[in-house]
């Protein structure tokens, strides 16, 4: 018997998951657009329809299988009938427990009142019951036991559109659609983190979704031999709208296909709710502030460098103020600035020129690629004009040798840099279940604190708020160096990065400022560790 939409929305009220009052306007909501509850519940507060299962399951003290956990037991699956799988919907499963006593059975329908006696007779021996969501235990069940009759009726229009509206409410950024030797894999990139989409295709179904792609975007069906790059837009049922932008590539077992997913989130944060800290925010307030100069913010892609700039624009817009900006593309809206999309005939060099007969006040530049447009941003820095740009590198400090490396004179970046800061997005933790422990001696020296110091960790556990991962959002990493008379100097004389380290008077590195949100109990140590920032604190320790 499946689970009924309404034990599911019980059991997320009482595990907090969500309120009595939003269930209550969503189902107003539901009865004005003709949906159901729960659907409405996921769209409206973008909450996974997994996580309501998972809900369930630890309402009723059942183990709750991502869909990367359902490994189905093959020795076991044999000696099953299928007309007993399919009546009772149930797998044999490892999960990888060294315990040869107990059985692990996993079902999408734990509310039927003689499974548990069926199963007891069947293998004669301790059964432990999984849940795992619907989609997950269906792809398990047609690919593991029906392998013959799994493309009978595949409407790749209609399942691309459910993977869309599922990445959608999984706050996913990336999907990636990837062939195997057997099948295709979906994976969602959701908090920087890749996880197992509930559903796997066959290599038809998946070639016919490929397909499907190609059409939307615009792209050659018939070419499967080269990567192509294509874009689309996609509505929800919700009517919430947002890009797609499409990357194929051929590889030994077919075409993958990359989908990055712009403007699902259409929240402009102020500098505030970015995580700095309050030194970092004040600081960074009053350069923005100045009349001239560049501020830059680096990083590796996906960094949340972006989300920084327009946090800044936010804080600097104005009715006295003209602000203008070059980006490729044009992610958020920001009401009360020019914003300028790229295309094959307008380049950031281009539109910087064209930005100085307008008479800005400020100046946002996407990214600074090459030495046309570094050389016009800092000449706009040093005429009157305060400009906020982007770099590719690892460092604050290595921004400077990247400036370098690209034409610019030192001269020339040292009289117009205001300040650099660097950023990596870690993980947050869980507030709701995170797990506080005393930190261990080994833990204290990788964070380069006194070992007889008393200090809390928080460490990740899982619940259905997180959907079991122990993570919920992402929380920026700042590293800062803000300019002064020394620094200049030194830039000028074309110091090395490790003199500009030496002596910089204003100076926050990453790992120092993730280490103060570790303490706080925002993020944890393998998230640092992930981000190599432990290591930094060894090699102070080593000189």
């Amino acid at each position: 018997m499946a689970i009924r939409d309404k034990w599911l929305i019980e059991a997320a009220i009482k595990q907090g998951l969500i309120t009595e009052s939003q269930h209550t306007e969503a189902s107003l909501h539901a009865r004005r657009l003709k949906m159901d509850e729960k659907t409405v519940l996921c769209y409206e507060q973008r909450i996974a329809p997994s996580s309501f299962y998972h809900a369930y399951a630890s309402e009723h003290g059942i183990q709750y299988l991502r869909p990367s956990q359902i490994q189905v037991d093959k020795s076991r699956l044999s000696n099953i009938p299928q007309s007993f799988i399919r009546q009772f919907r149930i797998l044999p499963v490892d999960i990888g427990e060294v315990d040869s006593d107990k059985i692990y059975v996993v079902t999408d329908s734990p509310e039927n009142p003689t499974l548990e006696k069926q199963l007891q007779r069947l293998f004669k021996t301790d059964v432990k019951l999984c849940l795992a969501e619907p989609e997950a235990f269906e792809c398990s069940l047609r690919l593991d036991v029906e392998l013959s009759n799994a493309e009978l009726g595949f409407d790749a229009v209609a399942e691309f559109s459910e993977l869309l509206n599922q990445a959608y409410m999984h706050r996913a950024s990336d999907i990636h659609i990837e062939p195997l030797a057997d099948y295709y894999i979906v994976r969602l990139r959701v908090d920087g983190q890749l996880q197992q989409y509930g559903k796997r295709f066959t290599l038809s179904e998946g070639i016919s979704l490929v397909s499907r792609i190609k059409v939307m975007s615009n792209l050659d069906i018939a070419e499967t031999r080269m990567p192509q790059d294509g874009g689309a837009d996609y509505t929800t049922p919700y009517n919430v709208e947002f890009e797609m932008r499409v990357a194929t590539a051929p590889t030994k077992h077919g075409e993958r296909v990359t989908l990055r997913l712009l403007g699902t989130d259409n929240q402009l944060f102020t500098l505030k709710q970015l995580g700095m800290s309050d030194v970092t925010l004040r600081q960074f307030s009053r350069v923005i502030a100045q009349p001239h100069g560049i501020v830059l913010i680096t990083g590796p892609t996906g960094s949340g460098k972006s989300t920084t700039l327009y946090a800044a624009l936010e804080e600097l817009k104005s009715e006295s103020t003209n602000i203008l900006t070059a980006e490729d593309p044009v992610e958020m809206v920001v009401e009360g600035v020019s914003q300028v999309q790229m295309n094959a005939k307008v380049n950031f060099a281009s539109a910087l020129r064209s930005f100085l007969r307008h008479d800005p006040d400020i100046i946002m530049v996407g990214e600074i690629r090459d030495s046309e447009t570094g050389e016009i941003a800092l000449k706009a820095a040093t005429t009157g004009h305060m400009v906020l740009s982007t770099l590719h590198t690892n460092s604050a400090i290595a921004s400077v040798t990247r400036l370098k490396n690209i034409g610019l004179e030192p001269f020339m970046i040292a009289s117009s840099l205001q300040g650099i800061v660097a950023q990596r997005l870690a993980r947050k933790l869980c507030q709701s279940c995170k797990l506080e422990m005393p930190a261990d001696f080994s833990e204290l020296k990788q964070l380069g604190l006194p070992s007889d110091d008393l200090v809390m960790l928080s460490h990740p556990q899982g619940c259905s708020l997180c959907n079991g991962t122990g993570f919920k959002g992402r929380i920026a990493l700042f590293e800062t160096l803000w300019m002064d008379e020394i620094l200049r100097e030194l830039i000028t004389q074309e110091a090395d990065e490790q003199q500009l380290r030496k002596h910089a008077q204003y100076y926050i590195s990453l790992a120092h400022d993730g280490r103060e949100k570790v303490l706080q109990g925002l993020t944890s140590m393998e998230e640092l560790r992930r981000l190599g920032l432990l290591n930094q604190f060894d090699e102070e320790a080593n000189g």
